[in-house]
């Protein structure tokens, strides 16, 4: 038989079973099944997994689609199941929740799911409480960040806030949302924006003319924190949240917003240590009111060497101008026109100029200019006078030798605008030092030993003027010039003038 087979199958001709192969042919169909079945379940828990996977997959994008809405993910997952996994019938969902919470009646879905029974809407009504809840919880949060936010920025500029608001709202109008999922979205961003600055429930929009009204109020409040200029540059703050951080501090009223005769004798105050700002000032609001016709007296050129020398960086004098109703026209010029001359002005302009001639501060800054007026002359005086040259070099010539090197005690002396220096040994007498400083005009030593000037130790305090007549023959060191002296000539006061004596005080240090 096994011969016969060999044979067939050189023949080509189909193998004859024999009951001897039944027992095999058996076994091998049956693996043959098993394998089958086998390969099947493979494929089939394959297929499974990645469908599994897939769906996976496209429920967290779901969810992230609705969460990229405003939504929470505890959210958007009852309300994709809720739904069969409908983006859009979720995202209506969850905004009829919303809104449902807000006026106090349940959420209703605007069509019901494929299935549909009694255990779905008591799964539904679970889903909503629990979107209820997280609403809840979440406006909580927004309130307690916006309260946080309002807090922090309160120090903030207004600039950038302003650029913000610009920015979100020309995105806004750009693109207006067309679908459910869009519209759910913008609700939800309004809603957030709103909670930064209400309540959180139920803030109504405000409409544009209101909006307009409190953006206009916020500038007219708001004001400079450095500067306290209203609507300045720089840091700028609302009064309210000034008054309510520092209730006791109280801005200061601008000088334009004060009254004219206020701004007048602040200005007229303010100018009183410069006694040639206050002449020309008076001289010039003098002209105006007698002759008030004259174009030429209501016209400040600022360019002139007169207003440079005497108006020009001086504290109140454009402002006294400003205030007398003079206006300016371009960068260097100040007009009265005839209409605004106003002689009630006027004679309050003068009257607190008067005053001002009145103070200490006029009458010293009078007195130094005076002084250097005539330093200035005496100075020039050796240039143009031979007597003066000769009678220098003579006080010049009574001065001991100066110590070489850094023997010797340093004597600075201050004329006016001008400083000199010069070195004496310590047993030196102040006569030594009247004659140096006659050599720098011969005409000083007699205007103090005249007292219309005096000589002053500027490291002594309080200053006081030397007797020179009493110390005329005393050491340097005895006087308090040792190791060094600052000396300065000034003119003398009303009282120094008419004493005799310092009032028994002792100079130097023995």
């Amino acid at each position: 038989e096994l011969a016969t087979n060999t044979q067939q199958r050189a023949s080509g001709i189909p193998r004859r079973f024999t009951p001897l192969h039944l027992p095999f042919a058996a076994h091998r169909i049956k693996n043959n099944i098993m394998f089958k079945r086998f390969t099947e379940d493979l494929a089939g828990a394959a297929s499974a997994a990645t469908s599994g996977i897939r769906g996976m997959f496209s429920d967290e994008e779901k969810v992230r689609r609705l969460r990229g809405m405003g939504f929470d993910a505890s959210e958007a997952r009852h309300a994709l199941r809720a739904t069969d996994g409908d983006v859009e019938r979720a995202a209506e969902l969850l905004l009829l929740s919303r809104q449902g919470g807000e006026n106090g009646a349940g959420a209703v879905p605007s069509r019901p799911p494929n299935n549909a029974t009694t255990a779905g809407g008591d799964h539904d009504e679970q889903m909503r409480r629990a979107m209820e809840a997280s609403r809840m919880d979440e406006e909580q949060r927004m309130v307690r960040e916006a309260q946080e936010a309002s807090v922090a920025t309160g120090t903030g500029t207004g600039g950038t806030k302003k650029k913000t608001k610009k920015k979100v709202g020309a995105a806004g109008r750009s693109r207006s949302p067309t679908t459910a999922a869009g519209r759910a979205a913008a609700k939800r961003a309004e809603e957030a924006a709103q909670g930064k600055f209400g309540a959180g429930k139920g803030v109504k929009k405000k409409p544009a003319a209101a909006k307009a009204t409190s953006k206009t109020a916020a500038k007219t409040q708001s004001f400079d924190s450095v500067t306290g200029r209203a609507g300045g540059g720089g840091v700028r703050m609302k009064s309210n949240g000034l008054t309510s951080h520092h209730p006791n501090v109280k801005v200061p009223t601008q000088m334009k917003d004060k009254t004219k005769e206020e701004q007048i004798m602040r200005c007229a105050d303010r100018l009183s240590p410069h006694p040639a700002a206050v002449d020309t000032l008076y001289r010039a609001l003098t002209a105006v009111r007698d002759d008030p016709a004259n174009d030429r007296y209501r016209k400040v050129d600022k360019t002139t060497a007169g207003y440079v020398n005497t108006l020009k960086d001086r504290p109140g004098a454009e402002d006294m101008l400003l205030a007398m109703s003079f206006k300016k026209r371009g960068a260097n010029e100040l007009v009265l026109e005839r209409s605004m001359v106003d002689p009630a002005l006027l004679y309050l302009g003068l009257t607190a100029l008067e005053k001002a001639k009145d103070t200490d501060e006029y009458k010293e800054g009078k007195r130094k200019a005076a002084f250097a007026k005539e330093i200035q002359q005496i100075q020039l005086s050796a240039n143009n006078s031979e007597a003066e040259a000769i009678r220098r070099a003579e006080f010049m010539a009574k001065c001991p030798s100066e110590p070489k090197g850094g023997q010797g005690a340093l004597v600075q002396l201050t004329i006016a605008d001008q400083t000199v220096r010069r070195r004496f040994d310590g047993d030196d007498i102040l006569r030594d030092v009247l004659n140096w400083i006659g050599g720098h005009g011969s005409a000083i030593p007699d205007k103090i030993a005249s007292r219309e000037w005096c000589l002053v130790d500027l490291n002594r305090y309080p200053i006081v003027p030397i007797d020179t007549e009493r110390n005329l023959e005393k050491t340097l060191q005895f006087i308090g010039c040792w190791p060094s002296g600052k000396l300065e000539i000034r003119p003398s006061s009303d009282d120094w003038k008419k004493l005799k004596e310092t009032g028994g005080e002792v100079m130097g240090s023995s």
